[in-house]
């Protein structure tokens, strides 16, 4: 339990300045004044619609113990504090969470294994992929990412891909508390961004890659990449381990942003490449591909040792050799035998949502749910189905509103010139109309602008219907690819999430054409 004196805490801020009592005793932690409870700190941060200062009233309202705000953000407000009151004055309350949360909770990071992955594509399965390694080697493991926070079947609370400080920081405690020794984790470029994941120690960093998303929020392709090198350049300098182990950067030079951040990295560089002809530590061979199962040789080659691991995933996809050879190159790094790799990643359970197979109950087509929804998602799905030759490929997506409005037709070109039939559909339209959406992605898919645009085109903006109709479509030797939403069971129109499952609905959509068949 938390109990640290506010003058105490104050020690540990950069150039903070403590007004009130300083022998207050904090007993909690939260940025969101709707969350305070009795002796809690309110960490007052201003966001893009929302500013934290403005709600100190009723932080403390609810009980609040004290506060910590930006310099002279209360005389712009025009607020003023009783002198009873404890709060803390810093340059910038988004920096200091971190430092906060980790500081009141006993830095939990520094007591366990911490595994970070980073990147456009790709983070949640080389996440569960790392930890099924390290279950394998003896570990208690927690993962922490886009589908939410476990620790041996559990789950615990999470918000968003990468929680906010204050929580990540809670999260890492009671994992500790209830007995994990390792924690592998998606860190997003938002978190990065906005320091969410500072004052974390990390024993390890993986970069699968970086392609085209997320530009609503970074503006260019620079920023992003800046955000993500972060974990490489920053963390192992400011963050160091109590241990002096020395930080392992794992990263993919399959495409020129990995080489660059080779360059960057501190700490014990490893590559690797999903590519059998690219030349790194750790690369594969003699890859074989089914909708349910994936095999390759996983080489390890140093210029000092080499090694070669039979690896047996169950999981389809060919964009899960680079996930699967992030994980092996950094449980390698981090010690764990070649054997034990092999075992863990043969053991590990599907991912859902990740060229997830949905039985046609025999019909003789395939139907594939996958969570692809950048450019390089969608072409990394297509591609994957290529490879299991399919007579033809039928491929259902949409885009995402209030979100990066330029890869839109950018997805709808990948669609047109791989697909043979794509069916451009919603997918959480938000707060943007669904038509105009959806307009934005045909204007990538004009066959009289683009003679490349071979695909046929349909256009359903239910979702519902139409995975019915893709499903209808499908004849024996089809892939049927379902992208987009992968795990989410839900359709978020405006600020409201209705129930939508693409594999229920998938289900079905099949038993209802067998019963009409």
């Amino acid at each position: 339990m938390i109990s640290m004196s506010i003058g105490a805490l104050a020690q540990h801020l950069t150039q903070a300045q403590l007004h009130g009592p300083d022998g207050t005793i904090v007993r909690g932690l939260t940025h969101d004044s709707r969350m305070v409870k009795p002796g809690d700190l309110f960490v007052c941060l201003e966001g893009v619609n929302h500013d934290g200062h403005r709600f100190l009233s009723d932080a403390f309202h609810a009980g609040a113990a004290g506060a910590v705000v930006r310099r002279g953000a209360l005389e712009k407000l025009g607020v003023s504090l009783p002198e009873e009151i404890s709060w803390i004055e810093v340059e910038d309350t988004r920096r200091e969470l971190p430092r906060i949360a980790s500081t009141l909770y006993g830095n939990p990071s520094q007591s366990m294994l911490m595994v970070g992955v980073t990147g456009t594509n790709g983070k949640t399965t080389t996440t569960l992929m790392t930890a099924a390694i390290l279950r394998a080697a003896g570990r208690r493991v927690g993962t922490i990412g886009t589908l939410g926070a476990e620790l041996d079947g559990v789950s615990l609370p999470s918000e968003h891909t990468t929680p906010e400080a204050d929580q990540l920081q809670s999260l890492l405690a009671e994992m500790l508390q209830r007995g994990a020794d390792a924690v592998v984790m998606e860190v997003s470029s938002h978190a990065l961004a906005q320091f969410r994941t500072d004052d974390i120690a990390f024993n390890a960093g993986i970069f699968t890659n970086i392609t085209q998303d997320h530009l609503d929020f970074h503006q260019t392709m620079k920023a992003y990449f800046e955000a993500k090198a972060r974990l490489f350049t920053d963390y192992p300098v400011l963050y160091k381990r109590d241990d002096k182990k020395e930080f392992i950067a794992v990263i993919n030079v399959g495409q020129w942003e990995g080489r660059e951040m080779v360059t960057l990295a501190r700490g014990d560089v490893i590559t690797y490449t999903p590519e059998t002809s690219d030349p790194a530590v750790l690369r594969p061979e003699e890859i074989e591909l089914a909708p349910g199962s994936t095999r390759f040789q996983a080489v390890y080659d140093s210029g000092v040792k080499q090694f070669r691991i039979p690896i047996a995933l169950p999981v389809g996809g060919a964009f899960q050799v680079g996930n699967a050879l992030a994980a092996i190159a950094a449980c390698l790094r981090l010690g764990v035998p070649p054997e034990t790799v092999q075992k863990g990643l043969s053991e590990m359970y599907p991912v859902p949502g990740r060229f997830e197979t949905v039985s046609s109950d025999g019909e003789g087509y395939s139907v594939i749910v996958d969570y692809a929804h950048t450019p390089d998602g969608l072409e990394n799905l297509l591609h994957s189905a290529q490879t299991l030759h399919p007579r033809r490929i039928i491929c259902l997506f949409g885009c995402g509103g209030n979100r990066d409005k330029t890869k839109r037709p950018m997805m709808g070109r990948l669609a047109g010139t791989i697909a043979d039939i794509a069916v451009v559909t919603s997918d959480n339209p938000r707060f943007e109309d669904p038509l105009m959406i959806i307009n934005e992605v045909l204007a990538g898919m004009d066959s009289e602008i683009d003679p490349s645009i071979t695909a046929e085109i349909i256009v359903e903006p239910d979702r519902r219907k139409a995975i019915f109709k893709a499903v209808a479509l499908a004849q024996e030797g089809d892939i049927v690819l379902l992208a987009g939403k992968g795990h989410e069971d839900y359709q978020i129109i405006g600020d409201t999430q209705f129930p939508l499952d693409d594999r229920l609905i998938a289900r079905e959509a099949i038993a209802e054409r067998k019963a009409l068949n």
